[in-house]
């Protein structure tokens, strides 16, 4: 997709009237072909027949003016990089639009000129204005967003209903409960070749569980809005040491270390100060196994 574009920007003195304007060349980032080019698990795939989740007709399509349908400003100036997509927390936006009318008491919001923008034969023309008492402090920079980016940015005193959108809601409720924990007690995923890692420990035995979970590719009897998934391979470690403590409910959670080992931890506090932990650490090559108690020797 290419999408080129103009920004002109006029501020008016409200006192003399005079205007200055300032006028620049919109540097386009990845954003808009990331949304559209990148579908896991197919989340973005709406229906309107469906009760919860984004439609993409009216909330993302038509790009404009709903991918780009809003507009933020900054206070400190914005790197110029295509992969520059989110700004750095400590450069919130001073002001904001979308692709409506503010209706809110919120005055960092401005409106969208309903009569001056429009479709064009080979694009599309915004016009947001800010009144005196709406949009004020520096500005430095100023980039496009979605509709709802443009509804109260990063976050509103108003109003920030609008920042948290439901993309689509999927039932598991249906899969057993052996399956379903399976799910929960993921440890990693490898989005490019479709694969789940989970770790579950059962009558000290650690299942290590290699799925196949499509998420950019499906294969002919796969479905994408039911968490399908298969396994792979089995790996069943006997631990010695390792278990997951308490009683009626085991507390321990395996994460993964992003060194090419795993871990699992497990313990159960009390009031005396000599609670205990677990741990166990597990190799991703080969499936070998340190366990122990006690205090965990942090790598130098």
């Amino acid at each position: 997709m290419r999408l080129k574009g103009n920004m002109v920007m006029e501020l008016t003195d409200v006192n003399t009237q005079e205007v200055e304007t300032i006028t620049e060349e919109n540097m386009i980032t990845d954003a808009v072909n990331h949304i559209l080019g990148t579908n896991p698990m197919g989340v973005f795939y709406c229906e309107a027949q469906y009760s919860t989740g984004m439609v993409w007709q009216e909330n993302l399509l038509p790009i404009c003016p709903n991918m780009i349908g809003g507009i933020l400003l900054f206070s400190k100036t914005l790197e110029e990089k295509a992969d520059n997509i989110y700004p750095a927390s400590d450069n919130l936006p001073v002001a904001y639009a979308s692709n409506d009318v503010n209706s809110t008491a919120n005055t960092a919001r401005g409106s969208l000129n309903l009569t001056e923008s429009k479709k064009l034969d080979n694009g599309y023309k915004f016009v947001w204005e800010f009144t005196p008492s709406q949009g004020n402090g520096t500005i430095a920079a100023i980039a496009l967003t979605s509709k709802f980016g443009g509804q109260n940015a990063f976050g509103s005193l108003v109003n920030d209903a609008s920042t948290f959108s439901l993309i689509k809601e999927v039932n598991i409720g249906s899969m057993t409960n052996t399956r379903q924990m399976v799910l929960f007690e993921a440890v990693e995923m490898d989005f490019e070749k479709n694969l789940l890692y989970s770790i579950t420990f059962k009558d000290s035995t650690i299942l290590i569980r290699k799925l196949r979970l499509p998420v950019f590719s499906i294969g002919l009897n796969e479905k994408l809005d039911d968490s399908t998934y298969t396994v792979l391979e089995e790996k069943a470690i006997p631990a010695q040491t390792f278990r997951f403590l308490g009683d009626y409910t085991l507390n321990g959670e395996f994460m993964d270390g992003h060194d090419g080992y795993w871990y699992g931890f497990s313990n159960v506090g009390n009031s005396t100060g000599s609670a205990a932990m677990m741990w166990t650490k597990i190799s991703k090559s080969d499936y070998s196994m340190t366990e122990d108690s006690g205090r965990f020797p942090m790598p130098s």
